[in-house]
């Protein structure tokens, strides 16, 4: 029961944190010299400050709802977001550091991987594991990576995907989440 529990919760995340990612190896991330993309990410994520709310459906088929609030902290330096999965309660932190934007999940199944969140053609944030994430694909039951497609966020719209290595099995998710507060 505890297990069943524990995979609707991270799968939940997975969704809200969501990442539809070729190969969910954590793959070394090199830090470029043009922190462009880097930047557009974060005051990506700093313009969706508020509260989302929406649905997380899981890829074998459950639904639990979700919601995400984002705060941007430290004067404009760090964004913290608090997500609520069912009636799980989740972190994860966004600030700008050497360039990248780096991004940390505090996650219910005790794991706390490390992302590089990179802009996609001004349409999507993907967070890529960065090389120090201490967690193995098909090991360790971990958030294996996440996408934010942003393109709507202006009309209140958000879409977040993501994958979890969950007992040797990668477990997908997906929300659509609707602004509900400034």
């Amino acid at each position: 029961m505890q297990k069943s529990l524990l995979l609707s919760l991270a799968a939940a995340f997975t969704i809200l944190t969501g990442c539809q990612m070729a190969d969910s190896t954590p793959q070394e991330v090199e830090v470029s010299a043009d922190t462009t993309s880097a930047e557009a990410a974060f005051d990506a994520i700093k313009s969706l400050e508020g509260t989302w709310e929406g649905t997380l459906v899981l890829s074998d088929g459950r639904e639990m709802p979700t919601s995400n609030e984002f705060k941007v902290v430290s004067g404009g330096n760090t964004v913290v977001e608090t997500l609520i999965e069912g009636d799980v309660e989740m972190a994860t932190t966004y600030t700008m550091e050497g360039g990248s934007m780096l991004t940390k999940h505090y996650c219910v199944l005790g794991t706390e991987p490390t992302f590089v969140g990179t802009l996609i053609d001004g349409v999507a944030i993907e967070f890529t594991p960065t090389a120090g994430t201490p967690y193995t694909v098909g090991e360790d039951d971990f958030v294996t990576g996440m996408t934010f497609d942003v393109s709507k966020a202006a009309s209140q719209t958000l879409r977040r995907t993501g994958i979890i290595s969950m007992d040797g099995q990668d477990v997908t998710s997906e929300a659509i989440l609707t602004k509900a507060t400034q």
